[in-house]
């Protein structure tokens, strides 16, 4: 069976209890609307832990209309679609990828910036065919953990479902199947190389 949709992972952590599958996660549904709700918050928190590739967009931002801002910048820049927080970096270049814009300051959730376009990496969840191998094992697992307690009432069966997604407490919820997941992202993403570049000469010769 292929984990491509959210009910898929909430069945397959159902599975890990020894609970009957679910139909689907509508409110009507007898434990559906419970079982989304766990899911919701078990895929954020587990997105949360680490800044997954596969979890990040690369977005072109939106000017507003209007006067300038009080802030002292030029323009107002809004940033599109749903996040599950800030942005990590902005960039007036996408095509160089050392390239970082720092002269900003976000409120309210929208970008005061002085800059012709602007991009930004931002967070976001996405489906669970967009997830990694590793980080899918170990979100369904913890989910397990969620639904052992929720649905059976099973402390000591939730506890070791939880042991095995996210390890020790000692380990901040880094150990685990999470440990594997997080270690694999690490290596698709090398350490990126010092910016040499983003001084005030280099920004002011680049315009």
């Amino acid at each position: 069976m292929s984990l491509d949709q959210p009910l898929d992972i909430v069945n397959a952590a159902c599975s890990l209890i020894g609970h009957e599958p679910l139909q689907d996660l509508a409110e009507e549904t007898l434990g559906g609307q419970s079982a989304a709700l766990l899911y919701d918050k078990v895929v954020d928190f587990n997105l949360a832990l680490e800044p997954f590739d596969f979890a990040h967009d690369l977005r072109q931002l939106s000017a507003v209309a209007g006067p300038a801002p009080a802030s002292g910048y030029a323009t107002v820049w809004d940033i599109p679609g749903a996040r599950l927080g800030p942005p990590r970096w902005f960039t007036d270049d996408p095509s160089d990828p050392d390239r970082r814009f720092s002269r900003f300051v976000m409120m309210r959730g929208q970008v005061h910036a002085t800059a012709d376009v602007l991009w930004a990496y931002v967070p976001f969840r996405p489906e669970p065919w967009e997830w990694s191998a590793l980080f899918r094992a170990a979100t369904v697992t913890a989910l397990a953990g969620d639904l052992a307690l929720a649905i059976a009432s099973d402390t000591n069966l939730s506890n070791r479902l939880k042991t095995d997604a996210y390890g020790v407490p000692s380990e901040n919820y880094r150990g685990g199947q999470m440990r594997a997941a997080i270690t694999a992202n690490s290596q698709a993403a090398p350490p990126r190389k010092a910016d040499w570049r983003n001084n005030p000469f280099e920004r002011a010769w680049r315009g």
